[in-house]
C-alpha cells in the first residue's frame, strides 16, 4: 500500500496553489511525547499552506483549539507545495510515518483514496452540513457511498496583465487566441516576456491546460470515461501552446512555478496565467484580470476549479483518529473559520453556500475579484482527478507537443498509451 502511494507520487501537483519558498513553514509543531495518560493525545496535521497569511491563520486557530480543551494537542506543519505533493506526503505513508490529518487536491487525492488509507468522515458531517454544500462538492472525496474528505476551497485561473505595459503599447487585454498571440508578440521585449504560461511538466501545467480544451466544447475523456486525447479540441489546444512557445514571445525559463504571481509583479512578464488566490496579493490599480481568451471571436471561455480537501489517516490509532475528527470538525466545519480562511487568509471560493453568502462583500471587493466572481466562476469546470499513471500520460503529451514533436503526433501517442492503460486497469475518468 505504502509502496504504491510512493510510486504514484510523480509530477508537480496543480489544483490551484501558489508555490513559493523552499523551507517548511512550521506552525505549532513541537511534538509532545505522551506517556500513558499523563498528557494530551498528540495530533499531527500536515498541509501545504505556506503563505504568511495562511500559516498565521492556522497558527491562531490551532492554538485556540489546543487552549479550548486538554484531551488533544494539535501540531501542524506547512510544507512547500511541490515537496508536499510529490514526495513528502507519499513517503510518509510509505514509511508508516503519515500525519493524522492531511490534505489533498484532485490531482493527488485518488492515489490516497485508492490505497485505502483514509478514514470515513460521515459521522461528523451532519445532514444540515451536507445540505449546505453544493450537490457535487463531495463527488471527488467519496467512495462507495462514504465521504472521506471535507472540501475547503475552490481556486480558478484567468489571465492577469500589467495595465501600464498594455496601455503604453495601446493593447487591450486579449479575448481570443489570435489576440493573445498578437499581444504577446507586441509586448515582448528584452526586459520582460510578452506572456507567461507553464512550460514545465507537472500537474500545475495540466491544470492550466484543461480550460483551453473545454472552451472549444471538447474534453480529454469521452462521456463513458475513455481517452479522447487525440480529438480536434485537444490537438488545437496543444498547437496553441506550441505556437506560443515557438514564437519566442513567451517566458521560456520562468525559474519557478507560474502559479507564483510574482513573475508578473516583479516585472518579468506583461501577461501571466494565474489563479484566484492572487486577487488579494496584487494591486488591482496596477494589474488587471480577464477570463482566459476564447478560441475564436465570440466563442466561449473556460476556467478550471481546483481546491484542497482535508482528510484523516486510518493508519493512526483509534484515539488519534477520534482526535483528528474532533479537530477538523471544530476547525473546518465551522462556517466562520472557513469564511475567514477563504476571504482573508487567501482569496478562494467555497462549495459551501453559507460561506459564499458570508463572504459576498469580499468577492466583490475590487475589480479583479469582481471579474473572478461574475465572469470566471460561471465558466469553471472541476479539475480532472487522474491516477498517477494517467497524469503522467497527459503531462508527457503536453511536453512532447511543446518540445519534441507535432501536436498531432503527441496527441496520437498519448491516446494510444491512455487506452492501453485504461483497458488494462479498467480506469475511467471524467473531463
Amino acid at each position: 500500500m505504502g509502496a504504491m502511494l510512493l510510486g504514484l507520487s510523480i509530477g508537480t501537483a496543480g489544483c490551484g496553489k501558489e508555490q513559493k519558498g523552499t523551507q517548511e513553514a512550521e506552525g505549532n509543531t513541537e511534538i509532545q511525547e505522551v506517556e500513558g495518560n499523563d498528557g494530551p493525545i498528540e495530533i499531527v496535521y500536515w498541509n501545504q499552506w505556506t503563505q504568511e497569511d495562511e500559516t498565521a491563520f492556522l497558527k491562531k486557530y490551532v492554538e485556540e483549539y489546543n487552549s479550548s480543551q486538554d484531551k488533544y494537542h494539535v501540531s501542524f506543519l506547512a510544507i512547500p507545495y511541490e515537496e508536499y505533493t510529490t514526495t513528502k506526503l507519499a513517503t510518509a505513508f510509505a514509511t508508516n510515518e503519515a500525519p493524522d490529518i492531511f490534505e489533498c487536491s484532485p490531482a493527488i487525492i485518488n492515489q490516497y483514496l485508492d490505497a485505502g488509507v483514509c478514514e470515513p468522515l460521515d459521522d461528523i458531517i451532519t445532514d444540515e452540513i451536507r445540505n449546505d454544500f453544493t450537490d457535487a462538492a463531495f463527488d471527488r472525496v467519496s467512495r462507495d457511498g462514504k465521504i472521506y474528505g471535507i472540501p475547503l476551497d475552490s481556486d480558478l485561473v484567468a489571465l492577469y496583465y500589467n495595465k501600464e505595459i498594455l496601455e503604453q503599447n495601446d493593447i487591450d487585454p486579449p479575448t481570443t487566441w489570435a489576440e493573445l498571440k498578437d499581444a504577446a508578440a507586441k509586448l515582448n521585449t528584452a526586459d520582460y516576456a510578452g506572456f507567461t504560461f507553464e512550460v514545465d511538466k507537472g500537474d500545475w501545467q495540466c491544470f492550466t491546460f484543461y480550460p483551453f480544451v473545454w472552451m472549444q466544447g471538447g474534453s480529454l475523456f469521452t462521456s463513458d470515461g475513455m481517452a479522447n486525447l487525440n480529438s480536434e479540441e485537444v490537438v488545437n489546444a496543444l498547437q496553441l501552446w506550441k505556437d506560443l512557445l515557438d514564437s519566442g514571445d513567451c517566458n521560456e525559463t520562468p525559474g519557478r512555478s507560474v502559479s507564483d504571481i510574482s513573475i508578473l509583479t516583479n516585472g518579468e512578464t506583461a501577461m501571466q496565467i494565474n489563479g484566484s488566490w492572487s486577487v488579494l496579493r496584487v494591486d488591482s490599480e496596477k494589474y488587471g484580470v480577464v477570463p482566459l481568451p476564447a478560441a475564436t471571436a465570440g466563442g466561449d471561455t473556460a476556467s478550471v476549479a481546483g481546491g484542497w480537501n482535508v482528510l484523516v489517516s486510518n493508519q493512526s490509532s483509534e484515539e488519534k483518529i477520534a482526535g483528528a475528527k474532533d479537530f477538523i470538525s471544530w476547525m473546518w466545519l465551522n462556517v466562520d473559520h472557513v469564511t475567514e480562511f477563504d476571504t482573508k487568509a487567501k482569496f478562494s471560493y467555497c462549495m459551501r453556500n453559507s460561506v459564499i453568502e458570508a463572504g459576498a462583500e469580499v468577492y466583490q471587493s475590487n475589480p479583479n475579484a469582481i471579474v473572478f466572481s461574475d465572469e470566471v466562476l460561471q465558466t469553471a469546470k472541476p479539475e480532472i482527478a487522474l491516477s498517477g499513471e494517467a497524469k503522467e500520460i497527459v503531462s508527457t503529451m503536453i511536453q512532447d507537443a511543446l518540445y519534441n514533436m507535432s501536436a498531432k503526433e503527441a496527441a496520437d501517442i498519448a491516446q494510444e498509451s491512455m487506452l492501453k492503460y485504461q483497458e488494462a486497469n479498467g480506469a475511467r475518468f471524467g473531463g
